[in-house]
């Protein structure tokens, strides 16, 4: 479960956001890498050929930046803010034809209905986010085996607490949109 060159290349493409991130850099580089191991079982299950996901920039890239924005801009209200940091990288790049699959990606990774076909890039990426943030609870037909090892190679790290303690707060001052992240 364990892959050692992912980490490496998520902890450095994180690397320039450390200050923002603070205590919380280790528990949130702990989520993307295993958001992005959930993508590889996914697609495995679904039939996928060619480069795992955690091998594709598209899938790293949304992996990186699809939260970065609540520690970027200090807010919960994030989506735009992470699609302009994972745009910004990609343009950097010479990766501009990638902006609109992550863009999508980033935007529908808290949709609450399917975002499109098992095997498409999106709905992967939605359903590794879902397994992760709900501990396990929602598998998408994952072996919880999986869940469970994915989370003692890369352990939460007070991830999971933060996103509690984020969602109260969110609740607190603005009960009418107390998750302005999730779509139907």
């Amino acid at each position: 479960m364990q892959d050692d060159a992912l980490a490496v290349d998520v902890s450095a493409m994180l690397s320039p956001y450390a200050k923002a991130l603070g205590p919380d850099r280790a528990g949130y580089t702990n989520h993307v890498i295993r958001v992005l191991l959930f993508c590889d079982e996914l697609w495995e299950r679904a039939g996928g050929d060619g480069d795992a996901p955690s091998r594709q920039m598209e899938y790293r890239v949304t992996g990186v930046f699809h939260d970065l924005g609540i520690w970027t801009d200090e807010t919960f209200d994030y989506l735009v803010p992470s699609i302009d940091l994972a745009a910004a990288y990609l343009e950097g790049r010479d990766c501009k034809d990638l902006v609109p699959l992550v863009t999508e990606m980033i935007d529908l990774h808290h949709k609450q209905r399917p975002a499109g076909p098992p095997d498409s890039a999106v709905e992967i990426f939605r359903r590794a986010d879902a397994i992760d943030v709900s501990l396990g609870l929602h598998r998408f037909g994952l072996p919880i085996k999986d869940v469970r090892g994915a989370m003692r190679a890369y352990p939460s790290r007070g991830f999971h607490k933060r996103l509690i303690k984020l969602t109260a707060k969110r609740t607190i001052e603005h009960p009418t949109s107390p998750l302005p992240m999730f779509k139907w």
